[in-house]
């Protein structure tokens, strides 16, 4: 019977069957994504069967549907899915997969984990690593700047190799602090990081998102994860990556060339302040300058040097047009980077490999400076067994900065005492240093020691780091990880200085410059970091009557890093040429001089964590999870803290009553998070302890010093530091978040919007104040409040159509981000300026006096100034005889009859008013692309809001000769910025020198004419590329080749530029004091590449 029924089966089936067979035919077709590129591995399936095959290397697949009409089902991750109708008769398909901008962000990498970007609660931005692959940027730091609402990025030094400062949602302590960065799950340096490396990068802004990392996460977090291999049916794929270019300053260099007006402006502001020339040159001489004075080069007729006897003794007048900038220092320089990648994967073992060398010239023009900078990374994962899975990730980077002397301390040599009368050398070859014409060193001996290049300088850093990870998963829901990381992180300089060569008179043996910097010496300063971490977490996920859906991860953390500084010194070498502590000499004393110095310091952190997310359906979201916290840097009992955090998402887009607008609408998501976050990065290392320290007896006082034997080495005596609080703890932040993400018109338009609080508590602040006898500043205590608020948005439109017969897919995209941080607690009853803060004071406002013009007369100058006192802080100190037409007028506010502070309060501010802020917190970024026929163009601008600076009085660039007069570059727009009767509407007043440093223009008069608006918009990248077709580049065994040009930091446009064209509004306020002089400037390049794939 069995049999039987068998047979009739058998029958039944055939019968079926055979009409299919007989009525099918085959269809092929080819799948490309949007610029044309062939798909691999594309499902192509017959609806409503099994039927279905994949596409090969070269987008093409081979399928048997039925005779008439059928519908193909096309799937492929991170592409919109399609559904083909294939017409009877219709046998040669050719399908374009656009991407979906929802998938693309479907998984968003998290703490120790990773989520649907659909479920997440948080405020978490994902930037892709795609977009900084062609980025001639010298950081991702820099790369990300514009690029993530809430992520602002300050770009502190244009010195090579240098790392912009980083900071989310704004201001999160007076203390200062930054972002947690994690490498692949490890504390790293971003700007370490290769960017061609990069999968991905997460910024986790909300303390929801970020309470998993406790202690360490107060300031937002930033996940870095780099490329793994994917297994592609055993090939391995080579990828090269390189480009050459130049870069050059961002703002003019365009300094006074002549001899004539460099003497001239030079001894006019000089001896307004000192009533005496700066330079003695006599009018004779002013005659021999302005004769030169249209010689690019030295005329025969007219030489730049002349000697003459004066006084019986042989000297040279120097009557030069000397480009002193572009002597020194180059306008262009040139730039190399290349990449190199070996990536792939062979019966589930899967590896990466890559190595990245960059090389960048610099702007030292003789014995120049450069900057080479190497990364390697090798990652590989395998299977030890179908339950457990091995990775380990290691990667190494190092740089060296070549370069001589202290680069931006010799700079702010050669800004000074250099004037363009002066040529490099005297005619018999020598060096300028002294000259009898003035009395301060010719560029403090600077450009001799750029000239000679013995003075030699190296920055080495070095950061290696690996780590190990064993995966256990002994069913399908649950997986246990461990791992293990190290990482050493070196940074180490050596500096050499010699003796400078030079010669004043012609008939002088050669003389040499032996102190500051040809002081003959050698140093070498050494920090060492090693740091240990171990986490240990296990993570469930499950589905549950396919609605509920659980996930939990639990986990521990320690990681403890100690640090070490060894500094030695030594001097009187006995070879200009070798350096080594080992070749120290004595000097013309037999003194023996050196000397070393050190410190060292640890910490350690642990904590367990857990975090709980659970959705229904995918519409009702629930996030809970917290850290219990304990750190070395408080005292015992103070130690631990419990951070908790929750969230909420509503998913209103999957609602039944939504379908009637799914048309267009086609995504909204509200969600609300809480959370608490301390913070351990404290001051110090070990706030709870009163420290002794050693200090040696070498005061200025002859008469404390003391030494045992030769040399310098002093005795020391036993310091006592400052008072301790004795219920120290952790600063801790509150924060809400409430945020909108939608999406529209099938998520072509994705918005994304967050409002936010934080509230900063218990921060450390000046305590009790102590009796003035007990001789110690007041201990710091948990003492004052912040509170900032700020919102967010985020948009994006992607889309393509068809053009001309081919796919034309373009993108736009915009954020913006702004926030307020005001002081909510604070020991200052009064309001005081005496004190840093007060209640009610927004962090970084700036207060100005109030001024209105320029007194048009000598006679209104001393009017007014009979009637209004401006005796106060030396106001008056640099006006010569009394005020006079030209100078600038200050408004008696308070109408108390004098300029000043008044009671130097909120409320009696003098004469003063709040004028704005100095934080950039509004900031945004726009973007726009196109692809179409293998070419692509993208374009991206950066920008922020108004936020203003004083300039401080040592910026040259700005102030000209109302500072230092004696400058070295003056700006050729300068001149014609003096006030003077035939040009009462200059910006600047009457000359007077030393007036920004020590005059009413100085930053203690800081005024409402020349503060700046540094608001500015920049062009900061355009890149255009061409892919070359397939059918070519195979012909060649190349997958893909694509070249390209590539600009960052084109232009940009800020109101600063009225005033100055020579600095950058981002470089200006970086640096401190006289370092303002000069220093390294801000860059733009200009690169060409080649993007090859094997």
């Amino acid at each position: 019977m069995k049999q039987v029924r068998r047979l009739i089966l058998l029958m039944v089936t055939l019968m079926v069957s055979f009409p299919l067979w007989a009525a099918s035919r085959q269809v092929t077709g080819t799948i490309t994504d949007e610029a044309g590129e062939p798909l691999i591995g594309v499902s192509v399936m017959l609806d409503k069967s099994r039927t279905g095959c994949m596409t090969d290397i070269d987008g093409n697949f081979s399928l048997q549907i039925p005779e008439g009409e059928a519908t193909l089902k096309i799937v492929y991750v991170g592409y919109q899915s399609q559904q083909i109708k294939v017409a009877p008769g219709q046998n040669a398909l050719k399908i374009v997969m656009k991407e979906d901008a929802q998938t693309l962000e479907e998984t968003v990498v998290i703490g120790y984990g990773t989520q649907k970007k659909v479920n997440l609660t948080g405020a978490v931005a994902s930037v892709d690593g795609k977009s900084f692959e062609d980025r001639p940027a010298a950081t991702i730091s820099n790369m990300l700047q514009g690029s993530v609402a809430g992520l602002n990025v300050t770009t502190t030094s244009g010195l090579p190799g240098s790392s912009p400062k980083l900071n989310i949602r704004g201001q999160a302590s007076i203390n200062g602090g930054a972002p947690l960065v994690l490498i692949d799950g490890s504390i790293g340096e971003i700007d370490n990081v290769n960017p061609n490396d990069v999968q991905s990068i997460s910024v986790i802004k909300d303390a929801s998102a970020a309470a998993v990392y406790g202690a360490r996460a107060a300031f937002g977090v930033i996940l870095v994860t780099t490329k793994n291999g994917q297994e592609n049916d055993g090939k391995a794929t080579v990828r090269y990556n390189g480009r050459f270019g130049w870069q050059e300053p961002t703002t003019s260099k365009d300094y006074e060339t002549t001899g004539y007006w460099s003497v001239y402006l030079v001894n006019k502001f000089y001896t307004s302040a000192q009533g005496k020339q700066y330079i003695t040159y006599d009018e004779n001489d002013m005659q021999e300058l302005l004769a030169r004075v249209n010689d690019k080069t030295e005329n025969p007729d007219r030489p730049w040097v002349v000697e003459q006897t004066i006084n019986g003794r042989r000297q040279w007048k120097y009557y030069a047009n000397t480009d002193w900038y572009n002597t020194i220092y180059r306008d262009k320089y040139f730039s190399q980077q290349h990449n190199l990648s070996l990536s792939g994967g062979i019966k589930k073992i899967r590896y990466y490999l890559s190595g990245g060398l960059n090389v960048n010239d610099g702007i030292i023009k003789i014995n120049g400076d450069t900057f080479k900078k190497y990364n390697l990374r090798a990652k590989v994962d395998f299977p030890i067994n179908k339950w457990i899975n091995v990775s380990n990730n290691t990667s190494f980077y190092g740089s060296t900065y070549e370069y001589n002397g202290f680069v931006e301390s010799a700079m702010q040599g050669t800004s000074r005492h250099g004037l363009a009368c002066y040529p490099l050398t005297n005619p018999d070859g020598s060096y300028i240093f002294k000259t009898p014409y003035q009395g301060n060193n010719f560029m403090n001996g600077r450009h001799i020691l750029f000239m000679e290049g013995k003075s030699p300088g190296i920055d080495r850093r070095t950061d290696f780091m690996n780590n190990t990870r064993v995966n256990y998963s002994p069913i399908k829901q649950l997986t246990i990880s461990a791992d293990f990381t190290y990482r050493f992180n070196q940074e180490r300089s050596t500096n050499r200085r010699t003796n400078l060569p030079y010669r004043t008179y012609p008939d002088q043996e050669m003389q040499y410059y032996v102190t500051g910097a040809g002081e003959d010496g050698l140093q070498e300063n050494i920090k060492t970091y090693n740091y240990y971490a171990v986490n240990a977490l296990a993570t469930y996920k499950d589905t549950f009557n396919d609605a509920h859906n659980l996930t939990v991860v639990a986990g521990y953390n320690y990681e403890t890093r100690n640090y070490k500084r060894v500094f030695a010194y030594g001097n009187n070498l006995i070879s200009n040429d070798l350096n080594d502590f080992d070749l120290v000499g004595s000097n013309a004393a037999g003194e023996i001089i050196t000397g070393v110095e050190g410190g060292q310091h640890q910490y350690a952190l642990q904590g367990i964590f857990g975090r709980v997310n659970y959705d229904y359906l995918g519409k009702y979201l629930v996030e809970i999870s917290g850290r219990y916290d304990g750190s070395s840097r408080f005292s015992r009992g103070k130690r631990w803290g419990f951070f908790p955090s929750g969230s909420i998402g509503w998913r209103f887009s999957e609602e039944a009553f939504f379908e009637p607008l799914q048309s267009w609408w086609s995504n909204g998501k509200i969600r609300g998070s809480y959370g608490t976050l301390g913070n351990q990065n404290v001051s110090d290392y070990y706030t709870f302890l009163r420290k002794v320290g050693a200090a040696p007896f070498d005061g200025d006082d002859e008469r404390s010093k003391f030494s045992f034997g030769e040399g310098t080495n002093y005795g020391t005596y036993a310091t006592l530091g400052s008072p301790i609080a004795s219920n120290l703890t952790w600063e801790k932040t509150h924060q809400y978040d409430l945020g909108f993400d939608l999406g529209f018109f099938n998520n072509r338009l994705g918005a994304t919007i967050d409002l936010y609080i934080r509230d900063t508590k218990d921060m450390l602040a000046p305590g009790v104040a102590l009796p003035s006898v007990y001789g110690a500043t007041s201990p710091k205590m948990n003492v004052a409040n912040l509170r900032t608020k700020g919102y967010e948005i985020a948009l994006n439109w992607n889309d393509s159509f068809e053009l001309w017969g081919n796919n034309f897919s373009y993108g736009v995209g915009f954020n913006l981000s702004d926030y307020k941080s005001t002081i909510t607690k604070y020991d200052n009853p009064n309001k005081t300026f005496a004190k840093d803060y007060y209640v009610g004071m927004e962090l970084g406002e700036i207060w100005v006096y109030e001024t209105d013009g320029f007194f048009k007369t000598d006679e209104e100058a001393r009017e007014y100034t009979s009637k209004i006192d401006h005796s106060y802080d030396d106001m008056s100190k640099y006006v010569g005889s009394g005020w006079q037409a030209g100078d600038l007028k200050f408004v008696d506010r308070d109408g108390d009859g004098k300029i000043g502070i008044g009671d130097n309060t909120v409320d009696s501010p003098g004469d003063r008013y709040k004028y704005g802020n100095k934080y950039a917190h509004l900031q945004y970024g726009f973007r726009a692309n196109i692809n179409y026929f293998g070419f692509d163009v993208s374009a991206f601008f950066q920008g922020t809001g108004n936020h203003y600076y004083y300039p401080n009085g040592y910026t040259y660039d700005f102030w000209g000769c109302y500072s230092w007069s004696y400058l070295s570059f003056i700006p050729t727009d300068f001149k014609d910025k003096i006030w003077s009767e035939d040009n009462p509407d200059a910006y600047f007043p009457r000359a007077m020198g030393y007036q920004s440093t020590g005059g009413y223009l100085k930053p203690g008069f800081k005024n409402d004419r020349y503060i700046q608006n540094l608001r500015y918009l920049r062009f900061k990248n355009l890149t255009v590329g061409y892919t070359l077709p397939q059918k070519w580049t195979r012909k060649a065994l190349m997958e893909k080749v694509r070249v390209y040009f590539t600009a960052e930091n084109l232009c940009y446009w800020s109101p600063l530029k009225k005033n100055s064209k020579y600095l950058d509004p981002e470089a200006i306020g970086t640096h401190d004091g006289e370092s303002n002089n000069m220093f390294y400037p801000w860059s733009k390049s200009f690169m060409f590449g080649l993007d090859v794939t094997f």
